[in-house]
């Protein structure tokens, strides 16, 4: 299911949409992909979303999950897209309800 959440990133003096796409892809292995032009503490979010959504009682994704960022060609930077994340891997999966 692809889901699309809006987060905003600070270019310059100007702030800009970002469009957070997620898709989780059924009856394949398992992976976490991010795509364009995250830096590593974009990267390294994935550890932290994960993290957090089991710790809150949610079931992490057992498929493969793509998110991907646009516009592709600005820099993304920062934890700023984790919440934008999560709730978008939250989305994708259905998950509404905690697996208490």
């Amino acid at each position: 299911m692809l889901v699309k959440v809006y987060g905003s990133a600070v270019y310059g003096v100007e702030a800009l949409t970002i469009t957070i796409e997620v898709d989780i892809v059924n009856g394949s292995t398992g992976g976490y992909f991010i795509v364009g032009l995250p830096d590593n503490a974009v990267k390294e979010s994935v550890d932290r979303i994960l993290s957090a959504i089991k710790n809150n009682g949610y079931e992490r994704p057992r498929y493969k999950t793509v998110v991907n960022m646009a516009p592709a060609d600005i820099k993304k930077a920062g934890s700023a897209y984790d919440l934008p994340i999560a709730i978008g891997i939250l989305a994708a999966t259905g998950t509404h309800n905690p697996c208490v």
